[in-house]
């Protein structure tokens, strides 16, 4: 599935869902918590984000 991109060092970019409205977000993979269901990406500024995995839409 979409996994085996989260665990490659390079930049992602994620398209999610969040409170209804489309987003995307173009970083690299901070950390990956499977208990609570959350991915964390540092964007190009280093801001941390913490995305739902049931929100991922696409990852390229």
């Amino acid at each position: 599935m979409y996994l085996k991109k989260l665990v490659q060092n390079g930049l992602i970019t994620i398209d999610y869902s969040k409170n209804g409205a489309l987003k995307t977000l173009k970083g690299r993979v901070y950390c990956l918590n499977l208990k609570d269901q959350l991915l964390s990406l540092k964007d190009e500024k280093q801001v941390l984000h913490s995305i739902r995995l049931s929100g991922i839409r696409q990852i390229y």
